[in-house]
């Protein structure tokens, strides 16, 4: 069966590409990925990568007319070291739609695609400056995609704003992934005032960040490898 999945956070720097890219390489050990940059604040995947475009990416399907599995697929790029994983690239020196009507565009073409699973990189949506309503983008999310994923720095101030936006879009459903890069002690603390504030929401064993690993990772394009994540994410 095809999995569809969102990656999303409330704003940007809260390394949701970092574990978007990494979980699509992951995944792609042994089974083949579709990862689609939707961020339409400015799309990075193709950079942390180091992939050369073409002229490719997701800009090719914002049309008038919703764009076929088959437009999108002709717009994806090799990554070098998977063969099973595709990438199309993102917007550059652009701002896109807002979530609702990039969707509207490229949701059923997505949901087409002939991948045993597509991972979207949406950047953080719900915050998107031409947005007029966060309760329509995160339904449209969530009727697009089988699985949504917020990814959240575990920063206080960050969480405190996090908590803001997501009650704001009172989605119906989603999973909260903490990026970890305090201690243990933290992560319970916001663990306990996520499951509060968001009780519609699951809390997913978070991520460690590591400062050196990232360097690594800019300097080879060659992602983290998320031990243990199919078993834990069900995937």
């Amino acid at each position: 069966m095809k999995t569809t999945l969102a990656v999303c956070t409330t704003r940007a720097g809260q390394t949701s590409t970092s574990w978007a890219v990494s979980l699509a390489w992951t995944l792609a050990e042994d089974r083949s990925v579709a990862l689609v940059d939707c961020d339409m604040e400015g799309g990075t995947i193709a950079d942390v990568l180091y992939l050369p475009t073409a002229e490719r990416g997701i800009a090719n399907c914002l049309g008038e007319r919703p764009a076929t599995a088959s437009e999108l697929d002709a717009q994806t790029v090799a990554v070098p070291g998977r063969p099973n994983l595709r990438v199309i690239p993102g917007l550059h020196g652009t701002f896109g739609f807002d979530i609702v009507e990039c969707l509207r565009r490229v949701g059923h073409g997505l949901r087409g695609l002939g991948y045993e699973t597509v991972i979207a990189d949406l950047g953080h949506p719900l915050s998107h400056p031409g947005l007029r309503s966060p309760r329509a983008a995160g339904e449209a999310i969530c009727s697009t995609f089988q699985r949504v994923f917020f990814v959240l720095r575990d920063e206080p101030a960050l969480i405190s704003r996090s908590l803001d936006v997501l009650r704001g879009a009172r989605l119906p459903r989603g999973e909260i992934v903490i990026c970890q890069q305090r201690g243990r002690a933290l992560r319970r603390v916001l663990a306990d005032s996520l499951s509060r504030e968001l009780p519609d929401l699951s809390l997913r064993d978070g991520w460690s960040w590591d400062e050196r690993r990232a360097a690594r990772v800019a300097d080879t394009g060659r992602p983290f490898t998320l031990c243990g994540v199919q078993r834990e994410l069900s995937l």
